[in-house]
């Protein structure tokens, strides 16, 4: 039974991780003089492209859990699945107010504000999980 659902956990992560090459990448442009309703659909695109980067993430996450949980349960080490878990935790609230202050700079204007925020967003998501994504 234990051996079933190990291999049920590790056949769902590839699958999570294979899952983000399945993802075409759309390109958000925004032209200089834009209207409205174009303003509107950027934003719109690039929070599509927060939501596939947080899926992408998402699964880095959860394969590097498995793996950390593996580890924690062969050596009895329980400190690096904790620190793992509060590093992630932490890299939410730095995104948070690192993209915060961006946003507050182009204040008035909240749409130009908007756009700030989500491209750093996108960054920063993309940075934590491209360290995700090196081996250990």
């Amino acid at each position: 039974m234990i051996k079933s659902n190990n291999l049920l956990r590790l056949t769902a992560i590839v699958l999570l991780v294979i899952s983000q090459y399945s993802f075409a990448d759309e390109v958000c442009t925004l032209v200089k003089k834009a209207t409205t309703d174009e303003a509107k659909r950027y934003i719109q695109c690039l929070d599509t492209q927060i939501n596939k980067a947080k899926l992408v993430q998402g699964s880095w996450i959860q394969k590097r859990k498995y793996e950390l949980t593996t580890l924690q349960e062969s050596t009895g080490n329980t400190q690096i699945l904790l620190l793992f878990m509060r590093s992630i935790s932490n890299n939410e609230k730095y995104i948070e107010s690192a993209c915060q202050w961006r946003y507050l700079l182009k204040l008035p204007n909240a749409t130009t504000a908007a756009i700030s925020y989500k491209i750093c967003e996108i960054q920063l998501i993309n940075q934590f999980t491209d360290a995700l994504k090196k081996p250990f």
